[in-house]
């Protein structure tokens, strides 16, 4: 079994331009009840689950069962914990904006570490931190900035010290057939630890930023990434109206697997105990989703998996812009998902209303099938639970009302 990671990091962009990581220390600030007994006298815990191909997408939709249960539940809402504002540990700002416009960092965790992560800027100049030591180290700019929310996946390499980390566009656009990689765009690059020469000194790595070739249908037209995962040495990405296609790191060539897209929203992270993929479901882009990707690598679509959905909320707890499922290790996650609270100021004429915007934290846990009863009953629609895995769902963290401050991504140091 994996090892439980301790930390997840989060992006904190202030309203004056500054960007700080804050951590949130999972053994301070626990998502999880210590023993099996403390989460069962918590009450019922199992999300809802469903096929993934019967699934459809209502918030909120609840039958008079739910209501009932939902109301029983309101004093748990209540005492929903409050993470506090968070220390920074390091802030930076990023260049003044160019003329082609952009301003900001994003983050990449790196592989199989606990501290380091890869930051860049709209500029395309990038430096890794590792938190442990406080350390910075500059690595080469990017060819090329890239575009906000950009596809990263890290990939260890064996033997290495160090990952490699794959940067490319969320947004293709079509490309001179000459670029190859080295056309004037360069939407695909990667940052490389090694040795300058093959027969330098093994003491003598250093960071390098090498183009890659983009997916072959960017000669003839662009499209949005919708989702990518990474299976084995390939990384594999499913675009708008194009379908879904595959890159294998070590020919570094392309090739095309189908028509069929993904079933997640964003990036999905394979589970080694578990032998699946798990992400956040494409469909309505709020629940976490698990399915087995290992077909797409004969060029088949994945099979159909499972999505649980969280009836458990507060009423006048509106969804807002997207949600992140975080891997944390031996079967258990941190899904951190954002919600709006309208607010009314009474003193201001026509009862102003304002939109609060905060983030939830709630640990995940995914067990085996609970057994059917003697009456056949194992729970959920059309008796699914039975059939494929359980998750939990253990405590959950409202993050403080941020005044000037607004998280603009969750990431987890992988």
């Amino acid at each position: 079994m994996s090892r439980l990671r301790r930390f997840v990091n989060l992006l904190v962009e202030s309203s004056g331009g500054l960007y700080s990581l804050r951590r949130i220390d999972l053994s301070r600030h626990p998502l999880f009840y210590p023993t099996p007994a403390a989460a069962a006298a918590a009450g019922p815990r199992d999300l809802r689950v469903q096929r993934e191909e019967e699934y459809e997408f209502q918030w909120p939709k609840l039958n008079d069962d739910d209501e009932r249960r939902r109301k029983k539940k309101m004093k748990r809402h209540e005492a929903v914990e409050t993470l506090r504002q968070l220390p920074s540990i390091v802030s930076m700002a990023p260049s003044p904006p160019t003329p082609a416009g952009g301003f900001g960092f994003d983050c990449f965790p790196l592989a199989e570490s606990e501290s380091k992560v890869v930051f860049a800027d709209h500029a395309g100049r990038a430096f890794l931190y590792d938190a442990d030591g406080n350390r910075f180290t500059g690595m080469p700019s990017l060819h090329a900035p890239k575009g906000d929310s950009p596809v990263a996946v890290s990939i260890a390499s064996q033997g290495e010290e160090e990952s490699k980390l794959y940067v490319m566009d969320n947004t293709l656009r079509p490309e001179s057939s000459g670029g190859g990689g080295g056309g004037s765009l360069f939407q695909f690059e990667v940052f490389d630890h090694r040795k300058p020469e093959p027969t330098s000194p093994p003491w003598e790595k250093y960071w390098h930023c090498d183009p890659l070739p983009p997916p072959p249908f960017v000669f003839d037209s662009g499209g949005m990434v919708e989702s990518y995962a990474v299976i084995g040495h390939v990384i594999v990405v499913s675009v708008s109206d194009v379908g879904t296609y595959c890159f294998d790191t070590a020919s570094r060539s392309w090739s095309r697997a189908g028509e069929w897209a993904l079933p997640f929203a964003g990036k999905a992270e394979y589970v080694p105990e578990l032998k699946l993929w798990f992400g956040i479901a494409a469909k309505g882009e709020c629940s976490p989703c698990a399915a087995d990707l290992s077909p797409v690598a004969r060029g088949e679509p994945p099979s159909p998996g499972y999505i649980w959905e969280d009836l458990d909320l507060p009423e006048e707890w509106e969804p807002s812009w997207g949600s992140h499922l975080v891997v944390l290790g031996s079967g258990r996650f941190c899904i951190a998902r954002f919600f709006q609270l309208a607010r009314t100021d009474d003193n201001i004429m026509n009862d102003h209303v304002e939109d609060i915007t905060f983030p939830v934290f709630t640990g995940l846990e995914v067990l085996p099938p609970a057994p059917a009863t003697a009456t056949g009953d194992g729970g959920g629609s059309g008796d699914h639970r039975k059939e494929g895995l359980r998750m939990i769902k253990h405590k959950s963290r409202r993050y403080a009302e941020l005044d000037d401050d607004g998280i603009r991504s969750v990431k987890s140091v992988l």
